[in-house]
């Protein structure tokens, strides 16, 4: 004859509570893993977004280019090249623009600054009051708000005083 034990009271209540904490746990895991899917889907369709966004700014810059292409009879002179070309960089930012960055052209004369700018080149300053200010834009600078998305290529004059 086998004898029966019984569990204590203390044993039973320990392994129900084990088991409850397991169900939560679990269901923690569910709960977890579920949200990650919806933050992974909302990223996915943030980025879809904005990418349409880019896209559609670009096939309108495509559309104004073979409209200006249409225009085009005979060979073009320097000064309607020259707006052709402007025009379409103008198209070009403001596609930019549409995604929240603006061009930033800085004027000569403004001091140079690294934040801001990138030096492209460098000329003798006439004087010491214009060391180290622009002279010249190469390339505009596009920034969204505060941060600076491209630096504005610059030519920076730089005064170096005749030593004997």
């Amino acid at each position: 004859m086998s004898e029966r034990v019984e569990p204590c009271p203390l044993a039973t209540e320990f392994t129900a509570a084990l088991a409850r904490q397991q169900q939560l746990a679990e269901r923690r895991e569910e709960i977890v893993t579920r949200l990650h899917d919806e933050v992974e889907r909302l990223r996915q369709g943030e980025m879809e977004t904005a990418l349409d966004l880019v896209r559609h700014s670009l096939i309108r810059l495509h559309d104004q280019i073979l409209r200006q292409a249409e225009h085009v009879t005979g060979p073009l002179g320097v000064d309607e090249l020259r707006a052709l070309l402007t025009a379409l960089a103008d198209e070009a930012a403001d596609t930019v623009a549409r995604t929240g960055a603006e061009r930033y052209v800085p004027r000569p004369g403004e001091p140079f600054d690294r934040a801001l700018h990138r030096p492209a080149g460098r000329v003798a300053a006439e004087g010491p009051e214009a060391d180290r200010t622009v002279v010249r834009v190469v390339a505009a600078g596009f920034v969204q708000g505060e941060r600076v998305v491209r630096k504005a290529d610059v030519v920076v004059s730089r005064w170096e005083p005749d030593t004997p």
